[in-house]
């Protein structure tokens, strides 16, 4: 299962549209974006978890630096 799911809202003729892709890691999504529709028609770009994380994870109890 990839990482991460970004959600890409276009604004159109008939309304709003919804594109979503999932991807591992978020330097993929520069070139969702260049390839198109033209980046000037976004509206804006969601990204949000697509694993599950672990219960309760707080920045305090994870182990980064």
């Amino acid at each position: 299962m990839k990482r991460w799911k970004a959600t890409i809202e276009y604004r159109s003729e008939v309304g709003v549209i919804d594109v979503e892709h999932v991807i591992e890691e978020i330097c993929e999504l520069q070139d969702l974006v260049e390839r198109g529709p033209d980046w000037n028609s976004i509206i804006r770009i969601i990204v949000t978890l697509a694993r599950k994380t672990r219960p309760g994870l707080t920045i305090e109890g994870a182990d980064i630096p």
